[in-house]
């Protein structure tokens, strides 16, 4: 059984703000699709504009926790999580836009969380 001690040397907070980072991009790239979906009025009114401005000030958010996460997350291992926007944007595009998901699309999107997968989980070193 492991002790208090050895869990320690593991944050969750550095990985929280981090999840946080990809949802605030997934949700900033959803905007910005949203945005421009909806220029039938045409680009540069005031409606488009601050709608423009919500999508990237929440897609910053997301640059902001990701400045915050690598303080303290390897960047090995941080980077290679942001694909789960991959999955994020699958998911919102089927359900904020009506977008088809096929089964090309949850494969490839499989074998990146997948690859994902094997980068993040550390290996026991041989001896």
């Amino acid at each position: 059984m492991k002790s208090v001690s050895q869990f320690s040397s593991f944050q969750i907070i550095p990985y929280i703000i981090l999840f946080v980072s990809i949802l605030f991009s997934i949700s900033g790239q959803l905007l910005m699709k949203h945005t421009m979906s909806n220029t039938n009025e045409g680009l540069f009114t005031w409606a488009f504009i601050q709608q423009l401005v919500l999508s990237v000030s929440v897609y910053c958010l997301g640059i902001a926790n990701w400045i915050l996460a690598l303080r303290s997350v390897k960047l090995s291992i941080a980077y290679p999580l942001t694909s789960l926007n991959y999955v994020g944007i699958l998911f919102g595009s089927y359900y904020f836009f009506h977008e088809v998901i096929t089964l090309t699309r949850i494969a490839g999107v499989m074998t990146i969380f997948l690859g994902v997968l094997l980068v993040v989980i550390p290996l026991k070193k041989s001896i």
